[in-house]
This record gives structure tokens, sequence and C-alpha cells, in this order.
């Protein structure tokens, strides 16, 4: 399915954040608390595939954890550079789908 950015949900908010962090200006803690902000007050309709991206997004940045080193990852801790790789397929995903 395919979003128009002529609808009425406001993605460009999310997208910002993300590049924003794959692109190292803002920090992981700084995304973490910017992104789970933004997903909780939004209370637009969205469409399920745009939302199941964007809750991907926010379960990976809830995994995050700073002390979490690459290669330690567990179930429920993810590192810096997880959390970086997760959001960036999120980011192709929502391109796919955002025309």
């Amino acid at each position: 399915m395919l979003i128009l950015k002529g609808d009425s949900m406001n993605i460009d908010k999310y997208k910002k954040i993300i590049e924003d962090f794959i692109t190292s200006e803002i920090t992981a803690d700084e995304f973490q608390t910017r992104y789970f902000k933004t997903f909780k007050e939004d209370n637009e309709r969205m469409d399920k595939n745009l939302f199941e991206i964007l809750n991907g997004v926010f379960e990976s940045a809830d995994c995050y954890w700073n002390e979490c080193k690459p290669g330690k990852e567990t179930a429920f801790e993810i590192s810096e550079e997880q959390l970086r790789k997760e959001v960036t397929e999120a980011l192709i995903k929502l391109n796919e789908i955002v025309k």
C-alpha cells in the first residue's frame, strides 16, 4: 500500500528524527527520547503497514541500552550500532511506502 504525501498522516516528523540519528546529528539517547515523545503524542490514524514500521522503530528504541556493546545484544537489549541498523532498515521501508 502506498501512502501519498498529501495524506493527513505527517510522516515527515518521524523521518526527520530517524534521519537525524542515522546521520549522527543527534545521539542515540536523544533519538530515543525524541522518538518516544513523538510516537506517544501522535493521535492521527495510521495505515496498518505504517504503524508496523513506526512501532518497530519504537520497539527498537525501547530495547536500546547505552551500555550494551555490539555483539552482546539480547532479545531485550541492543547496542547503538544495532539500533542504527534497525532504524536504517525502517527508513528504507518508510521510503518504499511513501510516494
